[in-house]
Order: structure tokens, then C-alpha cells, then sequence
């Protein structure tokens, strides 16, 4: 069996940022740690940035991931406020949402907070809303601009505000909820899919509560308005508790007086737990998770931090599959693929055009999940057609690396190929490879040496197997 290739005996030590210090290599198992750490709560890190972090130490790490103000306001959000400006507002059944999705997969890849653009695909799943039937671009560019708002900021300001959203309220029906004919659709998910989960809530807490959230509309621009003359201010009975509740009362009631308690918080952190972390996380963990979300007041970034803190969350190979969206920005972070392209860059334009499309291909088409359930990840994104897209992405990266950066790899493995590994590994922060990989690599290398490739073709192939790798794939 062949050995696993480390990287940090190849590589030599380097700093992480221009003019930072070079650092003695921390201990393996610290480096370990950070490296799953950057993986499942961010986009991934090349092997000098888990070497700066760990030398810092891993709860340093977590701080440092969890510092990023609210996103309204910031610079960085002029591209996407220009977005949503020059978004159709009214109905638009065939326009395509592809420019958005290029934007955000972008976005992913180049932001200054991993932590804050992985909380917002999260509740982009947990709050699943399509174009598809909203039909209306700047209704889902706001609702992506909120849900970054308040991606680490409070759970119940958040779903206050995505009851008021316009996409939302199109996408479930809340737009036709009157008191002369209240519509349940929303009610009813806000329950199961948004806050408590299946079995929380009885039919009649359903009809109960479409009567609290109703008075709203949207307009042939999908703007959201609140009309109090088509609200029903009767009393209401919901889980036990009555009174003339209105649409944010029902978020205090789910949160703080559900019957059999703190049910909430515990079923958002099961489900932010199983995205970050596993699908199936340990009581214990959802346990210290819903804790630190409940003295809170439920504040996102600590229930976050409590997960991330956790030993079970940083121990332990790699078993949950990344997916396409963050596998797609994670390989465009660390092989520098990123950065807007403009009108006149047309061969950039369709390269990310077609990596936008590679998305979709992987099953994952942003802005467009398959139900109101969200994307259901884990095997979905093993299938035989999104494990085919995700082959086929790593080829066509590996074509797209450009000439300088093979060149770069090739002089420093001193023009052989066979020793360019380690080098791509340190840019995709691999710290080591399964023995399987590294016989894929090594059969490869054979075949295309006997048949006389041309070395930079065979670093690219490298480069491609390392992309397709389960070592790579998995965090």
C-alpha cells in the first residue's frame, strides 16, 4: 500500500500573507484541526494560512472567524446593492438568474468572511426560496442581501424580517393571506421547516397562527406592504397561548413559550450543526449549541461559536461531502480564480459562466432550490450525475489554471512532474492524502511519463486528480 504524502515535510515553510514572518511549523494535530476548522466554516485555506492560524492557536481561529460586522453599510456591498438596483422588479417568468449566481459563487470565493458567506448559503437552504415562482430578480437579490444581514446577528430579528420578505412572501403565499380567506402555507412552514420541525404543532396551531401572519401583500414591483385593515385582530390560540397576535408575537411564542420548552433551539442548531459539521450531530453538541443560543437571546454567532468550540466539531477525518457551491468556491478561493469579470474580459465571462453552470450540473442551483425543504445534501451530492459534474469541474479547473501558476509549480518541483503534488496540495491546504489518491496519482504520472506528455499537461493532471480527490471533496 502506498504511503500517505504529507505536505509538511515537502513544502517548505512560507508565510501565509505578503511581509508576515515565516512560522515554525505548529504540532500536526493543532494544524489538523484549523485545516477542518477553515473547511466546514469557511471555504477552505491554503496550507500557509492553517500554519498561521494554528501557530495563534484554534480558539484564536474561531474568534477571528466570528468578527465580521453586520454586512449592511459595509464596502463590499456596493456590487451587490448595484445588482439589486439594476434587477427586474416586476414579474420576469424567462429571465435567467445565472449573472447572480456567477456574482455569489464569486462572492464566496474572494470575501474577507468565510464564516459570514457560508451562514448566508446556510439560511439561504434553511429559509428555501425559488425564483421559479417568485419570478422577481430584485425581490431574490434583497432577500439574499437580508439574509447576509443577519446571517450572524439575531434568529429572531431574522425571522421577523424574512416574514416580511418580499420573495418569501410570494414564495409562500403570504401575499394571499387575508382575514377573509387566510392561507396556511406559510404558517405552517414557518413551524415545521423554519423553527420548531415535525410533530411541534397541532393543525389547529396552523389555522391559528395564517391568521396572525395575515395582512400582508406584494405589489407588481414585489415590494412588500403591509395593509393593517386586512390583518384579523381577533384573538388567537397558538401552542397554548392567546391573545390578538400579530405576525412577530408567533416568533416569540415558537422561541420562548412552546409547551415542551427550548424546542426551537434546538431544532435550528441540529440543523446548523448539520450543515457545518454532520448530519446526524451528537445530542451533546446540539445540547451545548441550543444552551449558548437560549442565554443569548438567540444570537446566531453564539450558538456558532459553541458548535465550533466543540471537540467532536474540529476531531476526526473528513465524512461529510462539501456542497457543489461550496466546492466550486473553495477551488476558485485557493487556486485564485476569483474577481468579477467586466464586459470586455469575454473569455474570463464564459469561464465563469461556465463554472456557475458546473453548479447547477452538481445539483445545486443557487437561488433555486428544489422545494421549500431546501437542498437535502449528503448522498444527493453523490450521485452518479453530481459525482460525474464534480469530475468533469476538476478537469476543466485544470485546464483553466493559467500557464504562470503551472510554471510557477513546475520550477519549484524542479521541472519533474511526479514532485508537483505536494506543491498543489499546499495551495489546497491537503495536509496529507488517502493511500488510494496517492496510487491515482502515481498510476497517472506513470502512464503519462511512458507516453511522453508534456509536463505542464501532467501537472494539470495532477492538479485535476487532487480536485476530484475524496481528499479534497470531503471536510
Amino acid at each position: 500500500m502506498t504511503k500517505a504524502v504529507s505536505v509538511a515535510s515537502a513544502v517548505p515553510t512560507a508565510p501565509a500573507l505578503p511581509g508576515s514572518p515565516p512560522v515554525a511549523t505548529p504540532p500536526e494535530e493543532e494544524r489538523r484541526r484549523v485545516a477542518r476548522l477553515f473547511a466546514r466554516a469557511g471555504f477552505g485555506a491554503s496550507v500557509d494560512e492553517i500554519d498561521q492560524a494554528a501557530a495563534k492557536g484554534y480558539a484564536t481561529a474561531v474568534e477571528e472567524l466570528l468578527v465580521f460586522p453586520p454586512a449592511a453599510g459595509r464596502p463590499d456591498e456596493a456590487t451587490v446593492l448595484a445588482l439589486e438596483a439594476g434587477a427586474p422588479a416586476g414579474e420576469s417568468e424567462a429571465f435567467s438568474m445565472a449573472t447572480f449566481q456567477r456574482w455569489w459563487l464569486d462572492r464566496m470565493s474572494a470575501t474577507r468572511f468565510p464564516l459570514e458567506e457560508k451562514l448566508t448559503l446556510y439560511w439561504h437552504n434553511h429559509f428555501a426560496t425559488g425564483f421559479s415562482k417568485v419570478k422577481r430578480p430584485k425581490a431574490m437579490v434583497a432577500q439574499n442581501r437580508l439574509l447576509r444581514d443577519h446571517a450572524g446577528g439575531n434568529f429572531r430579528a431574522l425571522c421577523n424580517a424574512i416574514t416580511a420578505d418580499a420573495a418569501m412572501l410570494i414564495w409562500l403565499d403570504g401575499n394571499l393571506n387575508q382575514k377573509i380567506l387566510p392561507n396556511e402555507n406559510y404558517g405552517r412552514e414557518f413551524m415545521e421547516l423554519f423553527t420548531l420541525g415535525r410533530d411541534r404543532y397541532t393543525q389547529e396551531d396552523v389555522r391559528e397562527m395564517a391568521r396572525a401572519f395575515t395582512g400582508y401583500t406584494t405589489d407588481g414591483q414585489g415590494r412588500a406592504l403591509y395593509h393593517p385593515e386586512l390583518h384579523d385582530d381577533g384573538d388567537k390560540t397558538v401552542l397554548g397561548q392567546t391573545g390578538k397576535w400579530g405576525a412577530t408575537d408567533m416568533t416569540d411564542i415558537v422561541l420562548d413559550r412552546h409547551p415542551d420548552g427550548h424546542v426551537a433551539a434546538r431544532y435550528v442548531s441540529a440543523r446548523l450543526a448539520g450543515f457545518l459539521y454532520k448530519p446526524v450531530p451528537e445530542p451533546e453538541v446540539v445540547d451545548a449549541m441550543a444552551a449558548a443560543f437560549v442565554a443569548s437571546n438567540y444570537d446566531i454567532k453564539a450558538m456558532v461559536k459553541a458548535l465550533l468550540l466543540r471537540p467532536e466539531f474540529s476531531d476526526g477525518p473528513g465524512l461529510t461531502i462539501k456542497s457543489p457551491a461550496e466546492y466550486i468556491a473553495g477551488t476558485m478561493r485557493l487556486l485564485r480564480l476569483t474577481g468579477a469579470p467586466t464586459p470586455s474580459s469575454q473569455p474570463r465571462r464564459r469561464s465563469l459562466d461556465e463554472i456557475s453552470s458546473a453548479c447547477a450540473d452538481m445539483g445545486q442551483e443557487l437561488f433555486e432550490p428544489p422545494d421549500v425543504s431546501g437542498w437535502k445534501g449528503g448522498a444527493t451530492w453523490a450521485n452518479t450525475a453530481a459525482t460525474l459534474a464534480r469530475y468533469n469541474f476538476a478537469a476543466r479547473i485544470g485546464k483553466l489554471v493559467t500557464d504562470d501558476a503551472v510554471r510557477t509549480v513546475l520550477d519549484m518541483a524542479g521541472g519533474q512532474p511526479r514532485d508537483t503534488a505536494p506543491l498543489w496540495m499546499h495551495r489546497l491546504g491537503l495536509l496529507s492524502l488517502l493511500p488510494s489518491t496517492q496510487a491515482a496519482i502515481d498510476r497517472y504520472l506513470e502512464a503519462s511519463t511512458a507516453a511522453k506528455t508534456d509536463p505542464g499537461v501532467r501537472a494539470r493532471g495532477v492538479l485535476t486528480l487532487l480536485l476530484a480527490s475524496p481528499d479534497f471533496n470531503l471536510r
